[in-house]
Formats: C-alpha cells, structure tokens, sequence
C-alpha cells in the first residue's frame, strides 16, 4: 500500500522574507514571532508557531537492541535554507525527549542537527537523524514502554528541558516505543516443553535460538489468537513459509490435508488460500517513514514503522517473537539497486497504547562512489523500502508485494563528497571522543558546537574515522592494516600504540547480532588490522567506528595533530594518510580556593552572618559553584567581581538563621570545559564529563 504523493504547497512573498529574515529578526526580538511564554518577553511582531511548509517531522522510532531514536525530517521546498550546496546553509535541529511515566514529564537526551540547503528537486527530501539514548532493560515479564517525544526547529536549536516547546519552523513529534527488555528468564518458568517438542517435530524447524530467548509455542499462541479472533493464517504464515522453502516436506504435509499440523487445529487449505490472497495488508504493521541519514562514515538507509495491534507477532517478551524485515533500493537513475536487508525484532504486548509502537530499522551502506564534490551538483536517488513481516523480501526484487506488510518510496538526495578514489583505500578520521571534525576549529583544535563552547580535549582521545575501498576479508582476503599516528608539533609523527576495545556488531540475515568485543592492541610500528567487512553474507561494523585512542596524560604538549596510515594490500610500499586533525588538549585541573573573613574553624553563633572570598582559575574555566555540604538550610550566595572565561573571583555569604547548631563545611566547586572521554558513552567507550577541582573551608555554629 503506497501513500499519496507529496504535493508542494505555494509559499507567499511576506511569508519568504520572514523566513530569509528570521535570525535578524529575532536576534532584535528574541520573541518576535510570538513563539516563547513568560511574562517578562517582548511583544510579538508576526506571530508564527510551528510552521512546516519548508520542513517536518514526520516519524519517530526506536531501534531498541542499539538504543537508538531515530526521526524522519521532511524538506518540503526548494529554496529557504540560507544558500546553495557550496555554502554553509543551514541546520535543522532535532532535540529528544523520554517520557518514562507517559508524558507527566519529560527527560532531555540530547540535541543534533541537519546540514540543509537550497536545491531543486521534486516533491520532497527525506532524511533522517538520531539520538543514542540510555534505557535500562529490565526482566521480560514486564514491558517497558515509554513516550518519545522530538521537536524540529529551522535555524536555532530548542532549548534544553523544554519539550513543550514550540518552533517557528518545525513541529514536534510523540511516539509510543518498547524498550529492548533483559531476557534471562528459565524456560521451565514459562513453557511447556513437551508441547514445544511435539510441534517443532511435526513441522521440522529449526526453533534453536540462544538460551536467554524462548522459542514459540504455537499451540499456546494458537488458542490465545483464536480467543482475540484473529486471521488463523496470521499465527500459520511463519511455518507456511519455512515449508514453501523445502519442496518435499511441502508436498508431504498437503497429502495430509486438514491435519498436517498434529495438535494446531490449522486448516491447511484454508490457511494456503488465504495467505495467497492477503498482498499488503497493513492491519498489523505498516512502514510509515524512509529517509537517509547522511554520516561522515556510512550513510545510513533508515525506515520508522509502527506496531497496530496487541497481538500477532508470535510470542510476547520472553519468546524470540518474531522479524520485521525491510529491504532497502536505491536508484541512481539505471534502475532498482538491492542495497540490502535489516529488521527488527517485535513481540505480542498485552498492554499496547492505543497508538501502537514505533519501531526503527536501518540499514549502513557505503555511498561513496556515488557521491561528488559540491560543485558538480547535487546526487539524487530514489529510495525504496518494502516491509515484511516474518519472512525476508527476495533479493533484487524491487516490486515484490510482501503478504503482511507495504511498500515505501521517496527521494534522497546525498551529501557531496570527494572524488570517487578508484577503488584505492580511502582514510578519513570524522571524530574525536564523538565531536564531529567539523565542530573543531582548524586553528584553535578546540571544539565549538550546540553541546560545547570553546572546548578542549582532556585525557584519551577516542578516535573515530572509516577506510573506504576495504577488501572483503570474509572472503579470505587478507584485512586491511591501518595505524593512528599523532604528532606534538604538527610536523613529526609517532605511531599510537595503545591497545583498545572495540564493540562490533554484525548483520546477517537482516538480523543483528553482537559478538564479543575484540582488544586491539597495535604492533611496534603502530599498525593493526581494519575490522570492518561491508561485504554480505556477514557483515561486520565497528560501533561509533572507532579507530583508536591516545591516552595524553602524562606529557604537557597542548596541541595534538592525528591522522590515519593505510598500507596498500596488493604493494605494502604504498600508503595512503588521511585528513590530519589537530586538537587542542588539556589535562590541567582548575585551581580553586575559598577563605572565611572569620578565619578558619572559626565558632560562630547562630543567625551571624559568615562572609568570605573564593577564586578560580582555568585556561578553559567551565562552571563555579558554592555550597554547604549536605544542605543544611541557610541562605548562601557569592557575588563574582571578575568573571572571565579563564578566572572568576568574589565574595560569598552565609545567613546562618535557622540553622541547627553544629560543624559544617562550605565547599567552592570549579570545572573546566574539557572534553573528558567519550561524549555520548556506552558499554565500551564511558566519559563525557570534565576535570573538577574543589575547595573547603569548615565552622562552628554554637
């Protein structure tokens, strides 16, 4: 089933200046388009709230086993993006919410944006973003629904913990997601085994899957389905299909008839006839939304569908479920490419919203041979995403019409990039500790986005980066070796040499799976092998494409300059050296202290006031901060007299009325920007904070 086509809407001249003028406008008057509450703001000039005629959100969706939101954003107009491809444009920005008591409130995770410009193109654009979020798993035998919530805003960000708010040039999308639950449960707890085994007999599947997940047990789900009436070739499909795949065992169980099935109650005909007349049917799930997510590595394919109904995906949390699957195309004008197969796993959820659940899928392809550089004009494709459930698409079948599931198409349009490289690797580095290069200016090396300001790097720098052209070592080929090389004076380089871990994940099959982190630890020369494979049946990833880390502690040079070193498989005589990054680096904790007027341990009487003076110090000073260990009561304040981005010095003062006589100390808190580890954390690679220094000084009050 394909939705109507996108049709542009005609914008007026006012509305086109508004937009060309908007960071004017509101850099005068921050409320100028009437879209921010509060008591104390200017009057509104043009009221403009949530206006989506030059962009959209369309879907929201969580790929539960990665923890990833993802949205779909919709570029709906040619022109009012603030310039061509060759320029900076603009950004669209998409903060995340969680709601984990079903909207009461909300919890911020996080700010990205989109890279948008003025090009011409029919109907409209499709792209995609992303938010890694932290959802802890709990058991299976209840499930954890939450509320996303994502806010779409052309030209300035949404501020932080405000999910209520409104755009001028955006819109906000909520959406019902299911977390990824832990699944540790004993199968004595919740199945019958002899059932189990009488049924994986009679059909001869292969139901093995890892201990921690619980196969399906067809008899139990046949009599709950045909209590919620539901279609009896729903529950029959998936071993239908594993049938149809083994001619000979097909032909046996229709000589059978009606009781082919032994203890289910299917009837075979009946079940046959009507799977061969259901195409498309979207009463259980439906793809919604496609779109590509550019990346400074892989592009990712990307597709949001929902879940409609309580029932009907084989099993609830504590069984394996089952696979919705979707194949992605693309069309770069010879026709229909197969880029590839994923999925997502779903499950029966007793307690559904009304709404359903919204699910992410996406697929990483290597687009760079089709990419140009901006001057040559923008790439175009045409996307398509066909969504099955339980059984895989064919392969190279673009107009395949799936039995339980649709089909969806759009255009995409994909970032410029360099010439295609000849099939030669292709070493770039893309981030530091999760800042994209971009974000780091070439001069200074410190990083400057909506999350950091003039900020340096501290302690380990994690690397990340991607080889293009890398052969398919799971064909026997030999991996591709690479080496991080680092420099302190951006002229001589040293090979990095600490070991590290990396996290992989592999798809196979449209299903993911992730096997045990593998430690690299480099060579005396620094090189160690590309873990990387492209190439299916396998195909092996390497999480947030880390290249490697440099630990920086230790040796006080401020600036480091990084760049990657690839040998040439077929004449290691050759290699090839990547973009080279410099960052700046700083591993200095700030200097604090705080003096009492009173002196030091001094007795004070209850309702005095204490008085005093602090400072602090850092080339990159972040936040200062004063309190009473263990907040106690009282009024404490201090009153900066220089406040600078590398010092801040003041007095401060405690009211001591009310406060219950005893010893307290008064603690003066400073941090610096730095960077400290990796900004988004997971499993593998944790950080993100920054190096603090505190101060105290301690009283009686008698």
């Amino acid at each position: 089933m394909q939705k109507q086509t996108f049709k542009r809407q005609n914008i007026s001249a006012e509305l086109s200046k508004l937009r060309s003028n908007f960071q004017t406008l509101i850099a005068g008057n921050a409320n100028y388009f009437g879209h921010l509450s509060g008591a104390t703001l200017p009057k509104a000039v043009q009221k403009i709230q949530g206006n989506t005629h030059y962009e959209s959100l369309g879907c929201l969706g969580l790929q539960p086993q990665f923890n990833l939101l993802k949205a779909v954003v919709y570029i709906n107009q040619d022109s009012g993006y603030a310039g061509s491809l060759c320029s900076a444009g603009s950004q669209e920005y998409v903060r995340f919410y969680l709601s984990f008591d079903d909207g009461v409130s909300w919890v911020d995770q996080g700010l990205t944006s989109l890279n948008v410009h003025d090009v011409k193109h029919d109907g409209r654009l499709e792209y995609a973003v992303e938010m890694p979020v932290d959802i802890k798993r709990y058991s299976c035998k209840k499930p954890n629904q939450l509320l996303a919530r994502a806010i779409l805003s052309w030209g300035v960000a949404p501020p932080a913990n405000t999910p209520h708010y409104i755009p001028v040039w955006g819109n906000a999308v909520s959406a019902h997601i299911l977390a990824q639950p832990a699944q540790h449960l004993l199968l004595k707890d919740l199945i019958d085994i002899s059932i189990l085994k009488e049924v994986s007999a009679l059909v001869d599947l292969d139901l093995k899957v890892p201990t921690t997940v619980l196969p399906v047990n067809y008899v139990a789900l046949e009599k709950s389905y045909s209590e919620a009436q539901l279609a009896p070739h729903r529950l029959a499909y998936p071993l239908v299909h594993a049938l149809m795949a083994q001619p000979a065992k097909l032909s046996a169980l229709q000589a059978q008839g009606a009781h082919a099935f032994g203890p289910l109650k299917f009837d075979w005909p009946k079940v046959i006839d009507s799977i061969a007349n259901t195409d498309g049917n979207i009463d259980f799930e439906e793809l919604n939304c496609i779109g590509l997510q550019p990346k400074a590595t892989l592009d990712h394919l990307v597709g949001v569908l929902k879940i409609k109904k309580s029932q009907g995906y084989a099993g609830g949390l504590c069984t394996k479920g089952s696979q919705e699957y979707v194949r992605f195309y693309l069309d770069f004008g010879a026709g229909w490419q197969d880029m590839g197969l994923t999925s997502v796993q779903v499950h029966d959820i007793a307690s559904m919203p009304k709404d359903g659940f919204n699910y992410a899928v996406f697929l990483p392809v290597d687009l760079s041979q089709y990419k140009k550089p901006c001057k040559q004009g923008p790439v175009y494709a045409k996307m398509r995403a066909i969504l099955s459930w339980s059984s895989p698409p064919p392969a190279n079948t673009p107009d395949y019409q799936p039995v339980w599931g649709n089909t969806e198409n759009t255009t995409v349009m994909l970032t410029p990039g360099m010439a295609n490289q000849g099939g030669k690797p292709a070493p770039i580095i893309t981030a530091v500790c999760g800042q994209s290069i971009a974000d780091i200016h070439p001069t200074t090396g410190t990083l400057t986005n909506a999350a950091f300001s003039d900020a340096p790097f501290g302690n380990s720098l994690w690397i990340s980066g991607h080889i293009g052209n890398a052969p398919d070592a799971s064909s026997g080929i030999s991996k591709l070796k690479y080496r991080l090389n680092y420099s302190t004076d951006g002229i001589h380089f040293n090979p990095v040499t600490n070991p590290f871990k990396l996290a992989l994940e592999q798809l196979s099959g449209g299903s993911w799976t992730f096997p045990a982190p593998v430690t690299q630890t480099p060579l005396a020369d620094g090189y160690i092998e590309y873990q990387e494979d492209l190439i299916a049946p396998v195909q092996t990833f390497v999480n947030l494409d880390i290249l490697g880390v440099l630990h920086t502690v230790g040796d006080s040079s401020p600036y480091r300059w990084l760049q990657v070193e690839v040998v040439d498989a077929l004449n290691p005589a050759i290699s090839y050296v990547s973009n080279t990054i410099k960052v700046r680096v700083d591993n200095t904790a700030p200097t604090a202290s705080i003096t009492m007027d009173q002196g030091p341990c001094s007795d004070i009487k209850v309702g005095d006031a204490i008085t005093g003076s602090y400072s602090a110090s850092d080339d990159f000073l972040g936040g200062v901060s004063i309190a009473i260990l263990g907040n106690p009561g009282g009024v404490l304040s201090k009153t900066p007299a220089v406040s600078t981005s590398s010092n801040e010095s003041g007095t401060w003062r405690l009211e001591t009325t009310g406060m219950t006589k005893c010893g307290y100390v008064v603690q003066l808190t400073c941090s610096d920007r730095a960077l400290i580890g990796y900004a988004s954390g997971t499993a593998y690679y944790t950080g993100g904070g920054h190096q603090f220094q505190p101060a105290a000084i301690g009283f009686c009050l008698r």
